[in-house]
């Protein structure tokens, strides 16, 4: 398909609606409906560790079946295009956990659990009375839409507003990352093998006999499904051998946590993650960032262990898992003299800080183009830059406006827009060429502790909690709050360059899915929820906890996040390390280090998800294939293999979900 024919091409609109409505509602009612199962079957993320996500993957490959049948009619791969932003966009309010319901469901829980507190530090708008969440425990009752309106109509713009500041972003970014740098957007690699396996309507991007039983592609399903199956037959049958030990020694990231065995002697070591999709999505990354991740982080245990024989993180050598020696009172990630926390905050920070100064040639050419001054390099965006800069400036000032109405005042409010933008900036680029990002909950108070509260304040104010809870949980995953809405845009707009698809078809499908999308799943997750009750259904949502007054708001939470005092010059340390290294490689080509790998190796990333293992190995497996049969073999065999690989996997997932649904009305 030309880009002629792309940009005359009319966006399905009436399917796209009624699909963002019922994805949106039924996909809360499928995890709701998969009590254990959740993390790994839902619609949502399956894989925490790269934010895999199963709906727009489910989506494709229904619909290619569904052609392949002649159920369906043959459509054209911009209409594929859009399928994958429905359920990219749904699938961060519909995963296992930290879902958006993290949001006014933490805040529900803290009406249950700490009425007191909540009373004194919640507004009402933002999470119902008491005796109206106390119904939703037991269910069975009608659903008290009047009594949950405020709170339904306050969380709605919230998501939307992050929605339309986060695809503002996007599409400023978008000619540089997808234009220019031809970032790879790995999980959009995948669908995009996937589409062109499809039959389309002119069938000018299907590969023929790209199915035959003999294909990579093929080879690769078959093989993901066959690595899945074990795994979900282990969840619906007891009695059925662990076989990777799944259901005893795996994070919901599919990392082993550790236990009796020789690397356990480094105390550095915590997590090792063993998931076949962080491998496959691994493969896909540039090889200088695979190398620097694993290199780095060979580097950060030798420090480890230097600092161990020289009396520090007493105690980790028999820590009995990785969690306890990433969590606990002495961990890797907070404790002196490193507190890798705040040196990679800093960096996190730096990443994005740096980016926007080696790009300022870029940014300056996009404000020509707003005033009129140079309107050439717009030719191809969504809008005018001068729409963009229009829509990313009301978008965060809205933001400002709406922390402003919860309790928080000017300084508290306006550092919540900034915080998310500069770590989900980072993330973004990180997801971008890697494939994997850094999980950062512990990192979103930092500019909080900063400039406002180096300590906790005691007595405790509404707008401190508040911020606290704010800022930690919308920069924990992109499935919380909806940080992810950044990531769908972008691979978004990269699947509409491999595909050809208008750019301005894609932002407006942004936009109106994204409006969609966050209404709809609200009213299925209390609809589900206040009909069949919390306690029966899969607990999301954290109603049986107060993270709003016990976890973010909570001071010995607060005072050591993202490090204990002093922390400050290890913050501006990761700032400081990370601009090195950026200016060095964009300086030098034979410079052998880059930021991006040296900054997941020393983070969350490898410290807690365990990416370094998933780096290594696909470090050696693309080293291998390109010495081996060089690109041709990479781009015909190596991608369509593990693109299959992921394909396959997820089938399994939807089948699993479907069977763990039957299990919740008919058990067996």
């Amino acid at each position: 398909m030309s880009t002629t024919e792309a940009i005359q091409e009319k966006v399905p609109w009436i399917p796209l609606i009624v699909l963002s409505v019922l994805l949106g509602f039924f996909g809360e009612v499928w995890i709701s409906l998969i009590p254990g199962m959740q993390s790994f079957y839902s619609l949502g993320v399956v894989v925490c560790s790269i934010a895999l996500s199963t709906a727009p993957f489910i989506l494709l490959t229904l619909t290619g079946v569904l052609i392949k049948v002649g159920v369906l009619r043959k459509m054209s791969s911009s209409s594929l295009v859009y399928l994958y932003i429905v359920g990219s966009c749904a699938s961060w309010f519909l995963s296992g956990t930290g879902t958006p319901a993290q949001s006014y469901g933490g805040l529900m829980g803290s009406r249950l659990t700490a009425p007191d507190l909540a009373t004194e530090f919640i507004p009402s708008f933002m999470a119902p009375p008491r005796n109206v969440v106390q119904t939703i425990m037991v269910g069975g009752v009608p659903v008290p839409w009047g009594d949950l309106m405020p709170t339904i109509l306050y969380w709605w713009c919230f998501f939307v507003l992050i929605a339309l500041f986060f695809t503002s972003v996007a599409t400023l970014f978008r000619r540089d990352w997808i234009d220019m740098e031809r970032m790879p957007f790995q999980q959009a690699m995948v669908a995009h093998e996937l589409i062109r396996r499809v039959p389309t309507s002119g069938g000018t991007v299907a590969i023929k006999s790209s199915l035959g039983l003999r294909s990579p592609f093929i080879i690769g399903a078959v093989l993901g499904m066959i690595f899945n199956l074990p795994i979900l037959l282990a969840y619906l049958f007891p009695w059925f051998p662990d076989i990777y030990s799944w259901r005893t020694a795996t994070c919901g990231h599919g990392a082993w946590m550790g236990g009796p065995s020789p690397q356990w002697a480094i105390v550095g070591i915590s997590m090792v993650d063993k998931h076949p999709l962080g491998i496959a999505i691994a493969y896909l990354a540039p090889l200088s960032i695979l190398f620097n991740l694993w290199f780095w982080y060979i580097v950060y245990l030798v420090l480890m262990q230097a600092a161990f024989i020289m009396g520090y993180y007493t105690g980790l050598d028999t820590a009995s898992t990785g969690c306890c020696r990433a969590w606990g009172p002495v961990n890797i990630r907070m404790s002196p003299p490193f507190k890798w926390e705040a040196f990679s905050t800093g960096g996190m920070i730096g990443l994005t800080l740096f980016y926007l100064l080696i790009k300022r040639t870029y940014l300056r050419d996009t404000v020509n183009a707003a005033l009129g001054k140079n309107k050439e390099v717009e030719k191809t965006e969504p809008v005018t830059y001068k729409a963009m800069y229009i829509m990313l400036v009301v978008s965060f000032v809205l933001i400002t406006a709406l922390m402003a109405v919860s309790g928080l005042s000017l300084a508290p409010a306006l550092l919540f827009p900034i915080t998310i933008f500069l770590f989900w900036m980072c993330n973004s680029r990180l997801w971008g060429m890697t494939g994997t990002y850094i999980r950062t909950a512990e990192h979103g108070q930092t500019l909080y502790r900063l400039f406002i509260w180096p300590t906790a304040p005691d007595p405790r104010t509404r707008e401190f909690v508040l911020s606290a809870y704010m800022s930690e949980f919308n920069m924990d995953c992109p499935e919380n709050q909806n940080g992810g809405s950044l990531f769908s845009a972008f691979a978004s707009y990269k699947l509409a360059s491999l595909t050809g698809t208008s750019n301005r078809n894609v932002f407006m499908a942004l936009l109106v899915v994204q409006i969609i999308i966050p209404l709809a799943s609200m009213l299925g997750w209390f609809w589900v929820n206040y009909t069949l009750g919390y306690n029966r259904l899969a607990q999301i949502g954290s109603l049986t906890g107060s993270p709003a007054t016990d976890r973010c708001g909570y001071a010995d939470n607060w005072n050591r996040l993202p490090g204990t005092d002093p922390w400050v010059h290890i913050f501006a340390a990761g700032i400081l390390s990370v601009g090195v290294m950026t200016f060095l490689h964009a300086r030098f080509v034979w410079f052998p280090f880059e930021p991006i790998g040296f900054l997941l190796a020393f983070s969350d990333a490898s410290l807690f998800f365990g990416m370094w293992m998933p780096a290594l190995i696909a470090w050696v497996l693309k080293t291998l294939t390109l010495r081996i049969g060089g690109a041709k073999l990479y781009e015909n065999i190596g991608v369509p293999l593990v693109a299959g690989f992921v394909i396959g996997f997820i089938v399994v997932v939807f089948m699993g979900g479907i069977m763990g649904m039957v299990r919740f009305f008919v058990p067996f």
